[in-house]
């Protein structure tokens, strides 16, 4: 028989309303989604919940119409209609099934039992016992329930489940949640009482334990889990690594939750070889333009340290952004410094802030306005070297720049300017400082312009003045190391430059293996002029020699800065050739060029560097290819067609095939081609690589990584890690061992470090490690192809 009732579905949806938020522990606060991330559909192996129902939308309307079936319907006397029999109820998307239900129109009580059985798009909940709910008081009880979440493979039971849907309460007594299949149980969370509130952020759990099969292995009187997108102070997971250095490394930060657009986290952190520190960060965005971030640390005794001067040791970093006027105005600041004689700050206690390059903290503010055609900015930037007796950078203090851009029909036209203030306060070095004036018109017209061909002239005038201070004492380093001894203290340089380039476009249908593909050709040439003007009586503040690769060729600079301007009389030519299948898919790519020089170029970088005497540069020449699905190749090559040695090149090979990755890679650079280093013992580079990712079987992963230094023989990272992962729990293990650099004496040292991290799905993670990818300490695996698919 069917029935038309609204009133047990009210009652059924009042039950499942509080399902969708089943506790689920994780990171007090550093999950800014209700369910975490290891939790939602997609994430989890199919092969283990393939039987996991989809979440979908429930279907739900006071207007969508009910259907009710049962074997026999009894009203009785006293208002009471009694469903007996193969009891189900459909609405929409919502099922309701069991042997027996009772409603009682005068009290509004809803009694169900027997095979008791709840499905929507959110839930399934099961119980062979019984269900109450009362439709006024909208207050519903269910006695030994198990539910499973659509979606997702948390489920649970729970010996008596109570939802207040009028508080939007709800409580679970002696509660079990796990995310593990039917029958393979590796690990479940039980707690005696479990009370959720929909309108808080966060559910609590009293008498919390977290069993391995049978064996209890944690237990904390009081958790709180969250069940919102927001966040809420408290204590995060503790992380931990072992290394021959700092030995055992144990950080337990706490979370601060200020307010919603301030927070703050603090983090006590003990290394069992050097002693405490304590690391602070704090985030702010007081309106969503601004917003930015200040971390510090602080060790008051570093017990491996031998030199009273370095204690205490500490790290200041500040990060912040600001925007005006829809984007107009911007403000940024990056600022990160050690104490003045740490050199070894970052090579020991890798901070997780700060950029290094070329053993240089960059300290800078930047301010901005920005319009289409036009902007204005000004910089100020100092740095902090990490190298003990070499000298400081030039600093700007400031540097203002400002830029122009016109484009019409037949010409486009640029101005590109600044006014730079350079300082240096290396007190060990006795520098020159100066200001500079730059101011850079350009025209272009374009010659030719049609689809497949182009041809473009470009005229420009630079004008640079400078205003130099050269102290009496100035260092013999500048003077004599360098060969900055002619210093002026003014000068005034002006240059013309005249440039034309101009490219083609071919293509070409054509065939391999009976597959259709489609290649081009693309030749380019480009002839630069600009004449010679001595500039040794010019200091460096901010340049030095480029890399020179394909691209550089059809520049019209040599350096990079402003201080030197290299003369030109060059005629640069290459061809690019690509290869592209049926779906437009580019699987090959081949560029060769290089450059002739009608006059020698005379300017050079110091005054005693030697000039050019080969007429022609490096010869460039690249190839990326991608010939199946599985498989990359690259390779790149610049050559002395003079020496008829190769001035530097890299390559790698690749192969992905879902899970599994292997790489090997290769780079070289000769002690000719560094950009800038006066020492004497220089050495090429050469360094060989590989790297892996295995999957050993179902459960099993290896990976590796590989690197060495072919010059010397010596072993540069080394990276080996183990991953067991089974449908609910994995653990982690990875060891490293690689050679830690020291800025002091400038030597490396091996250095060994591993960790072990267990992850239960759903519930988090405890431990830390060097991380559980193919990133070694030194070199992070790249993948250095350039092809468009």
């Amino acid at each position: 028989m069917v029935f038309r009732i609204n009133a047990i579905t009210v009652a059924l949806f009042s039950v499942s309303a509080g399902f969708a938020f089943v506790p689920h522990p994780s990171q007090a606060a550093a999950n800014s989604v209700n369910v975490p991330p290891n939790l939602r559909a997609g994430v989890f192996d199919e092969r283990c919940y393939s039987d996991v129902p989809p979440a979908t939308t429930t279907e739900y309307s006071r207007t969508t119409p009910v259907e009710v079936s049962a074997d026999q319907l009894n009203a009785t006397q006293n208002g009471k209609a009694i469903y007996q029999g193969g009891v189900q109820v459909n609405q929409g998307n919502k099922y309701f099934s069991s042997d027996y239900t009772e409603l009682d129109q005068v009290s509004r009580q809803v009694m169900a039992h027997g095979n008791i059985f709840y499905r929507d798009g959110q839930v399934t909940l099961k119980s062979p016992d019984q269900l109450t709910t009362n439709l006024n008081t909208k207050e519903s009880q269910i006695d030994n329930a198990t539910y499973q979440l659509h979606g997702s493979p948390a489920r649970g039971e729970a010996e008596n489940i109570h939802l207040d849907n009028q508080k939007k309460e709800l409580t679970l007594n002696k509660a079990r949640f796990t995310t593990c299949p039917v029958g393979q149980e590796s690990w479940w969370l039980s707690a005696s009482e479990v009370n959720v509130n929909q309108e808080e952020v966060f559910g609590e759990a009293w008498n919390a334990t977290l069993w391995l099969k049978s064996v209890p292995v944690f237990y904390t009187p009081y958790i709180t889990f969250p069940v919102k997108d927001q966040r809420k102070s408290g204590l995060l997971y503790p992380t931990f690594t072992n290394s021959s250095s700092n030995g055992f490394d144990v950080s337990t930060p706490y979370y601060w939750n200020i307010a919603p657009n301030y927070d703050m986290t603090l983090t006590p952190r003990v290394m069992s070889n050097r002693g405490t520190m304590e690391q602070i960060e704090y985030r702010y965005m007081p309106e969503p333009e601004q917003s930015g971030t200040i971390y510090t640390e602080y060790m008051a005794n570093d017990r491996k340290v031998s030199s009273d001067e370095l204690n205490p040791r500490w790290l200041a970093n500040i990060r912040h952004g600001s925007s005006f006027q829809n984007g107009d105005l911007r403000w940024n600041l990056d600022y990160t410094r050690v104490d003045a004689n740490d050199y070894n700050y970052f090579n020991e206690l890798h901070p997780p802030v700060g950029q290094i390059v070329d053993n240089q903290l960059l300290q800078s503010t930047t301010a901005g306005y920005y319009q289409k055609d036009w902007n204005l900015t000004t910089e100020v930037r100092d740095y902090q070297i990490l190298l003990p007796n070499t000298p400081a950078p030039h600093q700007l203090l400031p540097q203002v720049s400002y830029n122009q851009y016109y484009t019409a029909d037949k010409y486009s036209f640029s101005f590109n300017s600044e006014a730079s203030n350079f300082g240096n306060n290396s007190e060990q070095y006795k520098a020159y400082t100066g200001q500079r004036l730059h101011a850079e018109p350009a025209v272009s017209v374009p010659l030719l312009q049609a689809p497949g061909y182009s041809l473009e002239a470009e005229g420009k005038l630079m004008a640079t003045y400078y205003q130099q201070d050269i102290p009496d004492d100035m260092s013999s380093y500048y003077s004599n190391t360098l060969g900055l001894n002619n210093l002026a203290s003014s000068v005034s340089r002006t240059l013309p430059e005249a440039r034309v380039h101009g490219g083609m476009s071919f293509d070409r249908k054509t065939s391999y293996n009976d597959q259709p593909f489609t290649q081009t050709l693309e030749p380019e040439v480009q002839y630069l002029y600009i004449p010679y003007k001595n500039q040794n009586n010019i200091g460096l503040y901010d340049t030095t020699n480029m890399q020179s690769d394909y691209y550089n060729l059809f520049s019209d600079r040599r350096f990079a800065g402003l201080d030197r301007i290299s003369d030109a009389n060059r005629v640069s030519y290459g061809a690019t050739t690509r290869l592209f299948d049926s779906e437009n898919t580019e699987r090959l790519r081949f560029t060769l060029g290089q450059s002739y020089d009608l006059v020698a170029p005379q300017v050079t970088l110091l005054p005693n560097d030697t000039k050019q005497t080969n007429s022609r540069s490096l010869l460039s020449v690249r190839a990326d290819a991608h010939p199946t699905d599985d498989w990359y190749m690259h390779t790149g090559t610049e050559y002395n067609t003079q020496t008829k040695k190769v001035s530097s090149g890299n390559g790698a090979v690749e192969y992905q095939q879902q899970k599994y990755t292997t790489q090997l890679n290769y780079r070289f650079v000769s002690k000719e081609n560094f950009v800038v280093d006066t020492s004497d013992n220089r050495r090429d580079i050469s360094q060989a690589g590989a790297v892996v990712k295995l999957p050993v079987n179902r459960d099993w992963q290896l990976i590796g990584a590989h690197y060495r230094d072919t010059q010397t023989g010596q072993n540069i990272d080394n990276l080996l890690g183990a991953r067991y992962d089974s449908c609910c729990w994995a653990v982690n293990f990875t060891f490293e061992r690689h050679n830690a650099p020291d800025n002091t004496t400038l030597t490396a040292k091996p250095e060994t470090s591993y960790g072990l991290q267990f992850e239960f799905k759903g519930l988090g993670s405890v431990g830390n490690g060097p991380k559980y990818n193919l990133n070694t300490r030194l070199l992070p695996y790249s993948r250095p192809f350039n092809l468009n698919d």
